[in-house]
């Protein structure tokens, strides 16, 4: 894991700890292998972006709305101070034994486990070591300047690991983590003070209803996609960015049914990350997302990219395969197992 970008410190002054942020995060980016990434035209601040990539990929404006609400579920996932990036699936109202409201309720973020810094294989290790990660999560984080607003980008901690579905010889990286919060804090959101458990839930709702709202428009081919992938996440500790590329159905991986209706899999595309966009969300507009919100369905989270080593035979022939409908590619990233309908 690399050298800490949001490592405690404590300046006599906010400005002082927003300077050292950001020359955080650009020593992080002067490391980074995949430098290119940094000023892609496909790689744009979540803030700016309105789906004009370039003058021949303009994404619908229905799909674009979309993913502003998957950015405003999209958290950046801080472990020890390491960054990351998760996305919050489900929110759970909790009540007391007579069916009345204790004023909690629990957020349940989606995410990849080496963000925490194991392998998939290594979760007993994960399990046994969990209290000493200070595992913390900002929701909001759209601007360095508000990094440390506390109202603008709240933060939440306390956070338990969840236990995950695990097959041998499946490299899966997916996992979940939950905390519980005040039904009754309050965040700030363009100016204005609101609930933050009431405006999360309401994402959530946009979140579901515009997701099925696009499968519908591809399924009876309204819209096309061209094989459209986006990404939201949090690179090397900065504010929230959008990548955008297309995903290759030709390397999908399939390595289980369940349940009859549905399907393991993960994808593989060419939209650019860096480090911190691990456990970053990954939307495929129209992909049929099975049980999403409960434990055995979810999205895909981005896990890494592909192993540029030659002498890695399979990642290797993965990429060869990738040039015979892209020659120009340069990268390969591939996202968690998720859960589809089939």
């Amino acid at each position: 894991m690399s050298t800490s970008i949001l490592a405690c410190f404590k300046p006599n002054s906010t400005d002082a700890r927003v300077s050292k942020l950001k020359k955080g995060i650009k020593k992080s980016e002067s490391k980074c292998p995949k430098k290119d990434n940094h000023k892609s035209v496909y790689r744009k601040r979540l803030l700016h972006f309105n789906g004009d990539v370039t003058d021949n990929f303009v994404i619908d404006e229905r799909i674009v709305t979309c993913i502003q609400t998957i950015g405003k579920l999209t958290g950046m996932i801080t472990v020890n101070s390491f960054p990351g990036t998760c996305f919050l699936q489900k929110i759970r109202r909790l009540k007391s034994e007579a069916g009345e409201s204790t004023g909690r309720a629990v957020f349940t973020f989606t995410t990849v486990y080496h963000v925490f810094g194991v392998r998939d294989d290594e979760v007993y290790k994960l399990v046994s070591e969990w209290k000493e990660l200070k595992v913390k999560v900002v929701l909001f984080y759209e601007t360095v300047d508000d990094f440390y607003n506390g109202k603008r980008c709240p933060r939440l901690k306390d956070f338990r690991l969840l236990e995950t579905d695990k097959e041998e010889e499946i490299q899966n990286d997916w996992c979940a983590i939950e905390c519980e919060v005040d039904c009754g804090r309050v965040c700030e959101i363009d100016g204005d003070e609101k609930n933050m458990v009431d405006t999360l839930e309401a994402y959530l709702e946009d979140y579901k209803t515009q997701q099925k709202e696009i499968y519908d428009l591809i399924k009876n081919n309204t819209i096309s996609t061209d094989n459209l992938v986006v990404i939201v996440g949090h690179p090397h500790g900065g504010p929230k960015h959008v990548s955008v590329g297309r995903h290759y159905p030709i390397l999908k991986d399939e390595p289980k049914k369940v349940r009859s209706s549905q399907l393991w899999c993960r994808y593989y595309y060419d939209a650019p990350t860096c480090e911190g966009n691990s456990g970053s969300p990954v939307f495929i507009p129209g992909q049929p997302i099975a049980g999403f919100g409960f434990w055995f369905g979810h999205q895909h989270n981005h896990k890494s990219k592909v192993s540029w080593d030659p002498s890695d035979v399979q990642d290797a022939a993965k990429y060869e395969i990738a040039r015979t409908v892209n020659p120009d590619i340069k990268f390969l990233g591939m996202s968690s197992i998720g859960v589809e309908q089939c």
